[in-house]
This record gives structure tokens, C-alpha cells and sequence, in this order.
């Protein structure tokens, strides 16, 4: 009876050690490739942003083509708040008056003219659910990521959805030194 008792735990025990090496489908982990491939995408959003002197909703569509990208974000009544893109890596914000605006960073242009903190170079990849170069990342009970903290920003993963395949983020939650944004997917296009 023992040496059945002992049997049933190896195998137990193998079974759960061959379970951990293999990334269940459709998880962060096995998918992680695809998503750092994924390079042509678009999507539309509502954001919500949070800071200690304002609380703002915005509409905002993102189309990235490889390095380059446009950002657009529009107020509830469909008015530009600005549209941000960098094309062979020029980055370039166009405010709501029309007025082109220029500079190395994104980050620092967008927090020059608006005083909101977006982490722009690293929302490709947060987006897309891929932590970068985080300090810590803890996943939840599929695998995917739910919590992130990097270079001082937390992100909590609320919420996926499939689309082709692939877990993508549906709800996201980005905080930062008085500044809070909330991201809600309303719809991902693959490779438009």
C-alpha cells in the first residue's frame, strides 16, 4: 500500500512539473512571441485620466505600424484634444488649435503641453499585455499578466479578450506619482 502511495505522489508531482514547464494555451507566456511580433495594430479606446488638478474622459484610437504610430485623442463631444504620431522617428503632436509641435520624447511633449505623465513609449508594449523591462510581474490564475510595476508606474490588467487567437488586454489600469489612467478597449484590429 505504501509503495502504491508512493507511486501515485511521483506521478503526481511529475504530472504537476510537466504542467509548469508548459505555458497553458493561450496564455501570456506562450503567446508572448506572437504579441512582441504583433507590430501592424489599431485600436479604439476610452480613456480615463486622473490627476490631482483634473478628472477627464477621452475617446482614443491607436494605429501602430512597426516603430511608428499615431495617437489620437478626442473629447466626449468628438473635439481633437491632440493627435500624436511618430513617423520615421520624427514625433510630432498636433494640438487642438492645429498647431504642429515637435521634440525627441513623447512623454516629455505630451506632459510639456497637456501636464498629463503618459508613458508613451512603453504603452505599445503594456497595451499589447507585454511588460518590457518591468521590475516585477505577477500573472494571474491563466498565466497572463495582472499586475506590473515599471520605472515607478503600476499597471493592473483587468480584463482580456481573444481576438485571432491572441489574449490581448481589454481593461487597464496605469498609475504614477498623483496620475491615474484608465484604458477600456472597445475594439483591437490585427494587422489592418
Amino acid at each position: 500500500m505504501r509503495t502504491i502511495l508512493i507511486f501515485i505522489s511521483l506521478l503526481l508531482i511529475s504530472g504537476c512539473a510537466y504542467r509548469a514547464e508548459q505555458a497553458p494555451a493561450g496564455s501570456w507566456q506562450a503567446q508572448k512571441q506572437q504579441l512582441t511580433k504583433l507590430e501592424h495594430w489599431q485600436l479604439a479606446a476610452k480613456l480615463g485620466i486622473i490627476t490631482p488638478d483634473e478628472r477627464g474622459s477621452l475617446s482614443l484610437f491607436w494605429r501602430n505600424n512597426s516603430d511608428d504610430y499615431r495617437l489620437n485623442l478626442t473629447n466626449v463631444v468628438g473635439k481633437r484634444v491632440f493627435d500624436l504620431s511618430r513617423l520615421s522617428g520624427r514625433i510630432e503632436l498636433i494640438d487642438s488649435e492645429g498647431q504642429r509641435h515637435t521634440a525627441d520624447n513623447a512623454r516629455d511633449l505630451v506632459y510639456r503641453l497637456t501636464g498629463w505623465d503618459l508613458p508613451v513609449e512603453q504603452l505599445a508594449d503594456w497595451i499589447k499585455g507585454l511588460p518590457g523591462n518591468a521590475d516585477t510581474v505577477s500573472f494571474d490564475q491563466d498565466g497572463r499578466p495582472a499586475l506590473v510595476q515599471s520605472h515607478g508606474w503600476q499597471l493592473r490588467y483587468l480584463g482580456y479578450t481573444q481576438i485571432d487567437q491572441l489574449w490581448l488586454p481589454s481593461r487597464l489600469e496605469l498609475s504614477h506619482a498623483g496620475t491615474t489612467l484608465k484604458l477600456a478597449v472597445s475594439r483591437w484590429e490585427l494587422n489592418p
